[in-house]
Parts: structure tokens; sequence; C-alpha cells
């Protein structure tokens, strides 16, 4: 079994290299293989950094870097990812070391035993701040209402999919916009395993209420409720990117 871990980036270099080695070490203890890859999509940021990724391969690490063209947001970064991967299973998750590496393993293992699809990663006591967790109680009655989310289940981009799942996503982006949405367009066989997510103290939602509204209008407007000349596609197609 291989897994892929594809992890979208904006001038997060500073944290990814104790990010990679945390997962590293996770996956080498809870699976006892090397047949994994990390692959990092950097989504033009403001520097680019060659170097780190020369740097954590020089430590053993199988590792892949992305750098797309533009900035493109994280959707098609991980999108760009999924082409990469190559893995049975591929993981994404942030960047930002809120997503646990000791985790990956119940993510795999749920979906390996109970023969889901996917899985997501959702946190098991929210301690985040009211803006946070209204808009992820928000984006969860949306998926629902529009998009035909299995009730007990949450969205989150903590996740584990199955290659079956991704090959069905990334040859079919003619509308892709969110990769939840693609996963819940291609399958219901979906789970949640409650996990830890880490949080710096204080830290409350990256995005203000006016940014929550519009990803929410954003997200319905993905619906095949619209007609499809006023539904708004990111171009996944159009995407460039160097491969180190």
């Amino acid at each position: 079994m291989k897994i892929s871990v594809v992890i979208p980036s904006y001038n997060g270099w500073d944290r990814l290299s104790e990010l990679c080695i945390k997962i590293k070490e996770s996956l080498l203890n809870n699976f006892n293989l090397e047949d994994f890859e990390i692959i990092i999509v950097d989504d033009g940021s403001q520097e680019r950094s060659d170097t780190y990724v020369k740097n954590l391969r020089d430590t053993g690490m199988v590792l892949k870097g992305v750098f797309l063209n533009k900035n493109c947001g994280q959707q098609l970064a991980t999108l760009a990812g999924l082409r990469i991967a190559k893995g049975d299973y591929i993981v994404t998750m942030d960047d930002d070391l809120s997503h646990k590496p000791e985790d990956i393993k119940k993510l795999i293992s749920m979906a390996e035993n109970d023969n889901l699809d996917a899985v997501f990663g959702i946190p098991k006591n929210s301690r985040s701040g009211i803006l946070r967790n209204t808009g992820s109680g928000l984006r969860d009655v949306i998926f629902y209402l529009f998009f035909r989310k299995p009730r007990k289940v949450s969205v989150s981009s903590f996740r584990v999919l199955n290659r079956f799942l991704v090959n069905k996503i990334i040859n079919d982006v003619s509308e892709y916009k969110y990769l939840s949405v693609d996963i819940l367009k291609n399958t219901k066989a979906i789970g949640n395993v409650k996990v830890e997510y880490h949080r710096e103290s204080g830290r409350g939602s990256r995005y203000s209420f006016f940014e929550l509204s519009s990803l929410a209008l954003s997200l319905i407007s993905c619906s095949r409720i619209f007609p499809k000349i006023i539904r708004k596609s990111k171009i996944a197609s159009g995407m460039e990117w160097d491969l180190i």
C-alpha cells in the first residue's frame, strides 16, 4: 500500500519542515513502511523555496515540490497535488500544524475497515471562536441541502481519499471548484473520525463575516440547481506548475 500526503501551502515554508518530519515519523511508526510520498503544493508564494524541498530530500524523505505559476487558491492547489499523487490512499492536510500526523492512521484504518472512499477528520472538541464554529456549521448545512451530504457526516480539509475516488475527481474537472463538492458528487461512501486539532491559543477564524458569507454563496453557486452559464468555475485544466 502506498500513501501520498498532499499539503497545499502559501508562504508556509517556515513551518513545513517540522510538519514533513512529523509526517515521516508517524507513517514509519504506524505503518512500518517506507512506501509513501509527501507532496507540497506551493500556491504561488511570494518567495519560491526550492531549497527547502532539496534539504528535506537530503534527509531521505520522499518529497515532491509542486510550484504553481500563480496563486490559484487552496482548492486548485490541492487538485494539483492529487494529479501528482501516486498513492493508493491520498491524504490532504493543512500546512499550519493544526492537523496531527499521528491521526493519519485513524483515517486510513477507517477507510480500509469500513470500505469507504473518503474519511474526514473532524475535531473532538471545538474550542474555536464563535465565527469559526458558525462558519463550519453553515458550510455543513449548505453541503447537506445542495450537495446531498449524508446527514451525520461533516467535511474538513483533513481527509483521506482512496485511489478510485481520486481518479474520478481528476478525470472530471470541467467545473471543479471545491474538493468536498466533487467528493460528494462522486460518492456517498464517506465517514468521519474524531481527531485532535491543534490551534494556536486565541486564534480565531481566518475569515471575516463578509468572507464567510461570500464563501457560502460561492459554494451554493456550485450547485446544479443553477444554470451552467451562471455557475462560476475555476479553470482547473489551465493550471501550470513546475515539479521538482
